[in-house]
C-alpha cells in the first residue's frame, strides 16, 4: 500500500506540542492528509496521549520553561514507545532556544530534525548569516545538511527553495521553489507535521522524509499553478485543498537529486 492510501486507511493520531502561531495550520494539514491531528501544550495528558498517539512533533516557536519541561517528558515517553518524534527547532541559533534545545538532546533522541539553513547549521555546528526563523534563499549546502545528520543521528529535513533530506548517508534534494508558499508563517510548522504523518506509516524513515517534503512541494506548484504568486491571501486555503487532492501516483520520486 502506498504512503497516502496507508494514512488514509489507518488514520494515525499525531501529536502536535505546537507553538501559539501556526497550530490551526498544522492541525489542517494533518487532516488533509487523512491522519488524526492532535494539539496540545499542557503536561498533565502527555502520557495518556502518546499511549494512542503514531508521532510526535515538538516545535520550540513559542517555547516556555514549563514547555520545555512538557517537551522533554514527552520526548522520553515517545522514544520508550519507539514512537518517531520530530523537533521544529524555531530560530535555534538564539541563545535561550540553543539552550533548550541542548536540554532537550540531553534526553530525548530525534528520529527527525526540520528547519531552515540557518536552523540546521546549528546542529552541524556551523555559522550561518542568516537571522530569526527566515533563512538565505541560497543557502542550500548539502555538506552541512549530511554532517547535521551524522552529529545528530537524525534524519535532517532542511527546507527552503531546495529542499535537502539526509540521514548522513543517503542525501537527496528537491528543487520546487514556492515563493508563495513561503510567503504563509507556518509552512515549515507544516512540513514539520507532515514528516510527522508519513513517519507514523511507513516502514522506511528515510523514504517518509522525501515523500513528505514532495507532497509539499508538488501541493505548492499545483497552488501556484492555480491562483499565481501575487494573491498570498488566498494560497493557503487553495494549498490545502491541492494537497488533499494529491494521491500517490502524483509523487514522482524522478525530480529528486541524489548526492
Amino acid at each position: 500500500m502506498q504512503l497516502r492510501d496507508k494514512i488514509k486507511t489507518e488514520k494515525p493520531l499525531v501529536l502536535n506540542l505546537a507553538n501559539s502561531v501556526t497550530p490551526q495550520r498544522v492541525a489542517d494539514v494533518v487532516s488533509m492528509l487523512g491522519g488524526s491531528p492532535l494539539v496540545t501544550e499542557t503536561s498533565h495528558e502527555t502520557d495518556e496521549l502518546l499511549a494512542i498517539s503514531k508521532a510526535l512533533v515538538i516545535n520550540i516557536g513559542t517555547i516556555t520553561d514549563e514547555q520545555l519541561s512538557t517537551m522533554i517528558k514527552a520526548g522520553i515517553r515517545a522514544n520508550e514507545l519507539h514512537i518517531p518524534v520530530i523537533l521544529d527547532p524555531v530560530a535555534v541559533h538564539m541563545p535561550y532556544r540553543s539552550r533548550c534545545v541542548q536540554q532537550l538532546a540531553e534526553s530525548v533522541h530525534f528520529d527527525y530534525i526540520r528547519g531552515n539553513s540557518a536552523e540546521i547549521a546549528w546542529f552541524a555546528n556551523e555559522e550561518s548569516q542568516a537571522t530569526g526563523i527566515d533563512a538565505l534563499d541560497d543557502d542550500i549546502n548539502v555538506a552541512t545538511v549530511k554532517n547535521a545528520a551524522q552529529t545528530t543521528g537524525a534524519i535532517i529535513v532542511q527546507s527552503g527553495p531546495v529542499d535537502v533530506i539526509s540521514d548522513g548517508t543517503q542525501t537527496v534534494s528537491i528543487d520546487y521553489n514556492n515563493p508563495a508558499l513561503a510567503t504563509n508563517v507556518g509552512a515549515g510548522d507544516m512540513l514539520s507535521a507532515v514528516v510527522a504523518t508519513f513517519a507514523s506509516v511507513a516502514d522506511d524513515p528515510f523514504e517518509a522524509a522525501y515523500v513528505a517534503a514532495l507532497n509539499m512541494k508538488l501541493a505548492g506548484q499545483n497552488t501556484t499553478a492555480l491562483v499565481g504568486d501575487d494573491r498570498p491571501g488566498s494560497y493557503m486555503p487553495a494549498f490545502f485543498d491541492a494537497i488533499y487532492r494529491l494521491q500517490d501516483t502524483d509523487i514522482a520520486e524522478g525530480v529528486m537529486t541524489w548526492h
